[in-house]
């Protein structure tokens, strides 16, 4: 399993329209082979920043099944408009308790 970690800071008063816009355009990345999970946390001290987490099967998943896809233009399309700020990166678990 490899989970991909986004970081988001949208645009000042934005927040719930880009909730909103992820609600929906994560059916595209949800529809691609290998996606297993995802979680949408915001900030407590700083609303306008998000941290999603991704679980998929492999690296490959995401980046060859995902992100050269036309669900991959669409999904960007829906949230480009709120982001002023992304960073992401790919994790390997190495322990948990769940």
């Amino acid at each position: 399993m490899i989970i991909e970690k986004a970081y988001f800071v949208i645009h000042e008063g934005l927040e719930t329209e880009f909730e909103k816009a992820f609600s929906e355009a994560v059916e595209l990345i949800a529809a691609t082979n290998g996606y297993q999970h995802y979680s949408l946390t915001r900030s407590v001290e700083s609303e306008r920043k998000y941290v999603i987490f991704i679980e998929w099967d492999s690296f490959e998943a995401h980046t060859e099944g995902f992100m050269k896809s036309h669900r991959f233009e669409q999904f960007t399309k829906k949230i480009d408009p709120f982001i002023e700020h992304l960073e992401m990166e790919h994790l390997v678990l190495i322990r948990s308790d769940k």
